[in-house]
Order: C-alpha cells, then sequence, then structure tokens
C-alpha cells in the first residue's frame, strides 16, 4: 500500500496539560478525510475482574497472549510524539490489573505528553497515589449507577464491590487526578430522573465530571441493545428538564457541548451512527497484542509489536502512516472533512 501520500502536515495542537491550555504548531499525520491523528487509546491487557453486559472488548483479540512491556510503551511515545500524538488513554481489558501498570505509566510519562486512564476502579484505592506520582493525570471510572444492586447487575460482580470503587474515586481525587465517572446509559437502568440525580450528587461531592455515552452495539453491547439502548438525546432533554444548561463546546472532541447540572459538568456521547462524531475523530486504539485500529468498529490493520520490540522507529513510523492511509469514518457526511476539525 502506498503511504508517500500520507505525510506529516502542521496542525495548532490545543493541550490541557497540568489545567493550563497552550496552543502550539506541531507536524501530524492526517488522514484522507482531514483528521489529524493526535490521541492514541492503548489497552495494556485484555482481561478483567468485571463481566460487565455491555463489553465491547475494547482493544482484545482473544486468543493472542503476547504483551507489550513498559519500555515498548515509552519507546512507543517517543516515535509518536515526534508526529503530534500527546494525549495516551490507557485501557484494557482493566489496565490496572497489570502488575507493572505504575512503571507502564512513568515509561510513557514525558514533557508535553498527557497520560489518561479508563478503569473499574477495582484496584484504584491501592495504586492512586503510585499511579500520579508516576505522571497519571485523568481517570475515568466507571460508575453506571450508584445503586448497588444495579451496580451488581451491570458489572456482573458482588454488590459489596460497590464501595471498593467508591473508595477508588476518593482515592484518585486525594491523589490529585481529575477524575470523571463514566455511565453507559441502560434503559430502565441509569436513564431515569432519580438515577441521573444520584450520579450528579456523587459528582458534585468529589468535584468529579460526569460522561454519558451512548450504548453501542459491539461485543455484547450487541445482545442488549435492543432491550437497553436508552436514547442520548433525550436523557439530554431529561437533564435539561431537571436545571442542566449549556456550559461549553468541547473543540478537542468534535464540538461535544458540555452540560452543567449543580455545579457538574456532564458531558453526552453518542457515538454509533454520528456521521458528526466520525468526522471529528482523531483517535485510534492500539490492542493489547500491539495491532493499531484505525477505529473501534474496524479490524486492525497494521501489526505495531515487531517493530516495537526490535526498536525500529522507521518501521514503527511506516506502519502508522499506512493506518493513517486506511482510516476512514465509519459514519459518514456529504460534507468537506478538512471543516470539521
Amino acid at each position: 500500500m502506498k503511504t508517500s501520500k500520507i505525510k506529516p502536515l502542521k496542525y495548532t495542537y490545543t493541550t490541557r496539560l497540568h489545567k493550563n491550555t497552550c496552543r502550539k504548531e506541531v507536524l501530524v499525520l492526517v488522514d484522507r478525510y482531514g483528521r489529524p491523528f493526535l490521541k492514541l487509546r492503548v489497552a495494556v491487557n485484555d482481561v478483567c475482574n468485571f463481566s460487565c453486559i455491555f463489553c465491547h472488548f475494547e482493544g482484545q483479540l482473544r486468543g493472542v497472549g503476547r504483551l507489550l512491556n513498559a519500555d515498548d510503551y515509552g519507546f512507543l511515545v517517543d516515535v509518536l510524539s515526534k508526529v503530534g500524538v500527546r494525549d495516551y488513554k490507557l485501557t484494557g481489558g482493566e489496565p490496572l490489573l497489570r502488575s507493572d501498570i505504575v512503571d507502564i505509566v512513568r515509561k510513557m510519562n514525558r514533557d508535553g505528553v498527557e497520560i489518561s486512564m479508563t478503569t473499574n476502579g477495582f484496584r484504584l484505592a491501592e495504586l492512586a497515589e503510585d499511579l500520579a506520582a508516576a505522571g497519571l493525570r485523568r481517570v475515568n471510572v466507571s460508575v453506571h449507577t450508584t445503586d448497588p444492586e444495579k451496580f451488581s447487575k451491570v458489572a456482573g460482580v458482588p454488590k459489596e464491590w460497590f464501595r471498593r470503587v467508591l473508595d477508588g474515586v476518593h482515592a484518585a481525587v486525594k491523589a490529585g487526578m481529575k477524575v470523571k465517572l463514566n455511565a453507559v446509559l441502560l434503559k430502565g437502568i441509569n436513564d431515569d430522573r432519580e438515577s441521573l440525580r444520584s450520579l450528579v450528587k456523587l459528582a458534585a461531592s468529589i468535584g468529579a465530571s460526569i460522561q454519558l455515552i451512548e450504548l453501542m452495539p459491539v461485543g455484547l453491547g450487541s445482545r442488549v441493545f435492543g432491550d437497553l439502548r436508552a436514547s442520548a438525546d433525550e436523557v439530554a432533554e431529561l437533564l435539561e428538564g431537571m436545571g442542566a444548561r449549556p456550559a461549553y463546546t468541547r473543540k478537542d472532541l468534535h464540538n461535544r457541548p458540555i452540560l452543567r447540572l449543580a455545579g457538574v459538568d456532564v458531558e453526552i456521547v453518542k457515538n454509533w451512527n454520528n456521521p458528526y462524531f466520525c468526522a471529528g475523530c482523531t483517535t485510534m486504539r492500539l490492542t493489547s497484542d500491539g495491532k493499531l485500529k484505525p477505529c473501534l468498529y474496524r479490524e486492525p490493520v497494521v501489526d505495531l509489536y515487531g517493530p516495537i520490540k526490535e526498536r525500529d522507529a522507521k518501521r514503527v513510523y511506516e506502519a502508522v502512516s499506512r493506518a493513517v492511509y486506511v482510516r476512514e469514518p465509519t459514519f459518514k457526511l456529504k460534507i468537506d472533512y478538512s471543516s470539521s476539525l
């Protein structure tokens, strides 16, 4: 596949490192739809101690046991940071199940790079302080409901584990990390006024924000999509009826509107069958065994495992360029995509 068409282009990068916003012109890889590659979601493992009813198995190619180590991830950041990739989100599986997760964060951390994580929070209380010291700035914790019984049903774990997740949330706040509570919207479980109010109350009590995510028909989500999908638009209307008002628009996330309710910022993520979401996507995904996926809904297109292990920066760059070249929106609009950045 030809990659000569993909060359680094100048891009004005806005970053929020250490609570400060700054703008800097950098060279980045831009796909054929005018979308720069700025962020990488990194699945560091393919195992989890929860069994969520909608799990989409992000980053997983089950049956493959090879993993990258902390030094491997550090090398990858060195290569990608030269072409403007500054934002890395650690995911899984469950990333905190890796015994070397603190070392992974430490090896990836460097000036000009932001490391964040999505976790179920089960081990967060014991690791929050070390993770923050290693360079973890932000953490998204899955809190789909504040009701222990519903939590048990959704996560497939004992209801007593909910207390441990809350302890992790508090520990992350105490360690100085910016915390966001993730909740997948589920019909009849957490899409009603009382459930939303309870989640907002929790977020307000610890100074966290909230991200409400529309259910996707991916992985196990495809089995429950018809029965449990709650409309993000209807939830937004419900929140507005509760007093939520527009706060600002996140330009770094495809102009995503942010609502504010009781002092809490609430993001509503609608990424399924949403061409506007795809038009502004600047993220690719690395599976736990080193394969690069241009989109959650597509199969991996290049294998970075060998080049990373061999510390071959040129081959890594060429492989990433191939992935950027074939990258395209899953849901398309008939628009000039370069205008959506």
